[in-house]
């Protein structure tokens, strides 16, 4: 009997996940990668138990997350240096930061063990939902299925005509810096100050991740060159991590990807694609791969259509529930009102002090997938 084929628009993360899974299952799988070369921009990943599943049972996590440091607590600190909130982790609850370059080789180097196809310069410019794909150069091809892993600018949303691109005026600048002896360990830090944060996290013991997000009209916050004069003016105190700043990469926007479904006929979205969202919770790569393994699983136990439906059913709430949340909290961190500033930290310490606020902001990370079942921890 011939192998089922399918055929991935993109070479990201959650197109790598998918393609290795589904070829461990025994498909023959092809990617299509607009790109000259396979390489991930970005700087960290930050990784809960979610994902981290994900790469142990596709078997890339050792290989990606070599000389990784666990965090033990994720603290919001306000500007005046007092803590809002701090998210507690364990051995059953495990955070991390991975250097993105170190993910996106492993997962390079899991799908050619597992024989996928993978040709650059190759991008996709439509699809049919009958599973029809067309390249810029006119070439076709039909699968079994189609997937559209090509993100938040994604052409086989959009020649699918479905869902919503709405963008979103944050953006941040991301870099990996130098650890050194003064660094504090196991510790990851959110800092608050006005409508600018900072964020801070070990990595693995040469890095620290650290990101820069403002509202994309601060200019000096969010213009090229990255102007460390301008976040020195807002925290003072991080001047040892500042100064380390050197190469680093500014997204001017983030945006929102809404879909009322993420598959049509023969065709599904994976990632970005499906569920863009702005990175305040840490769960847009890890919804991702998650929902990509996920996928995987349902094609293994049922036929397509049938697949797609269950997949749908299973990830699509959680992907909305962090998706919401996501929301609600670049809405505290960038659009208070001005003149309730002063209040904010004692109402944010309230909120994400709740117990139903936390389970809900927590959804996809305590989503487990790819064991024997797929449950909530």
């Amino acid at each position: 009997m011939a192998k089922k084929k399918v055929i991935i628009a993109g070479a990201g993360l959650s197109g790598l996940t998918f393609a290795t899974a589904l070829a461990q299952r025994g498909w023959d799988v092809q990617i299509f990668e607009r790109s000259s070369d396979l390489r991930e921009v970005g700087a960290g990943l930050y990784t809960w138990e979610n994902g981290l599943k994900v790469l142990e049972s596709i078997d890339v996590f050792d290989e990606a997350s070599q000389n990784i440091e666990f965090i033990t607590n994720l603290d919001m600190i306000d500007n005046t240096y007092g803590l809002m909130h701090s998210t507690k982790f364990t051995n059953e609850s495990r955070f991390c930061v991975i250097p993105r370059r170190d993910v996106y080789k492993a997962l390079v180097n899991a799908c050619k063990r597992a024989g996928v196809k993978i040709e650059t310069n190759a991008e996709t410019v439509s699809v049919d939902p009958s599973g029809v794909i067309q390249l810029r150069d006119g070439r076709k091809y039909k699968a079994d299925l189609i997937i559209g892993a090509d993100g938040v600018h994604s052409n086989v949303r959009n020649s699918l005509n479905i869902g919503r691109k709405e963008v979103i005026g944050n953006g941040a600048w991301r870099a990996l810096i130098p650890r050194i002896d003064e660094d504090k360990k196991g510790i990851a830090e959110e800092h608050w100050n006005d409508y600018r944060r900072i964020g801070i996290a070990p990595s693995t013991d040469k890095y620290r991740y650290v990101y820069l997000t403002g509202m994309t009209s601060d200019k000096e916050a969010l213009s090229e060159p990255f102007n460390k004069e301008a976040w020195l003016s807002s925290f003072p105190h991080l001047e040892s991590v500042l100064e380390r700043i050197d190469d680093c990469r500014l997204d001017k926007n983030f945006y929102y990807i809404y879909l009322n479904s993420w598959k049509r006929g023969r065709v599904a979205l994976l990632g970005d694609a499906a569920h863009g969202m702005e990175p305040n919770l840490g769960q847009g790569a890890g919804v991702s791969i998650t929902s990509a393994l996920e996928l995987a699983i349902q094609l293994e136990r049922y036929d397509i259509e049938d697949a797609l439906d269950s997949w749908e059913k299973i990830m699509k709430p959680a992907a909305d529930t962090t998706q919401m949340f996501s929301r609600i909290y670049g809405a505290a961190a960038s659009n208070w009102p001005k003149e309730l500033l002063g209040i904010r930290p004692e109402i944010v310490s309230k909120s994400m002090g709740s117990d139903n606020i936390d389970l809900m902001m927590s959804t996809a990370a305590r989503y487990v997938t790819g064991l024997n079942t797929s449950v909530f921890i």
